[in-house]
């Protein structure tokens, strides 16, 4: 069952992050739409983290909460965590590009398409080490 409910969250990731790497070519008509998914790629990545090493994934609406169980499972597990700072620096962002008055710009933008692209390289890491093989999408 754990594995169904890794590729749901798995694939939403990746679909997220695709769409965030098309909308990052047109980033002049797109720069909210990729900060958004990159926000919310790192979120759906870290769902699947948090299923693969702990069997939940955390029903909070405070993502804080989600890197403290993240930062705790890899620990528990001996994973590095170098991977969550770049989750923190999106869950941080996560308020202000969703629902803020000010236009995102292109720096933002920038850094956090970086951020997410990162975070995706460390879960991806995560998902296969912790398989024991290959990720299958």
């Amino acid at each position: 069952m754990d594995e169904i409910r890794i590729r749901v969250h798995h694939d939403r990731a990746l679909q997220l992050a695709d769409a965030m790497n098309l909308c990052h070519d047109g980033m002049e008509s797109y720069a909210s739409a990729v900060a958004l998914l990159a926000v919310h790629s790192a979120i759906s990545f870290s769902d699947a983290v948090l299923i693969r090493l702990t069997g939940q994934r955390s029903r909070s609406k405070d993502h804080r909460k989600t890197i403290d169980a993240i930062t705790d499972a890899c620990k528990r597990a001996k994973i590095q965590t170098d991977g969550v700072k770049h989750l923190d620096k999106l869950v941080s962002a996560k308020t202000d590009i969703s629902y803020g008055d000010r236009e995102v710009d292109k720096q933002t933008v920038n850094v956090l398409y970086l951020a997410a692209g990162r975070f995706q390289a460390w879960a991806e890491h995560v998902l296969e080490n912790e398989r024991g093989g290959a990720w299958q999408r």
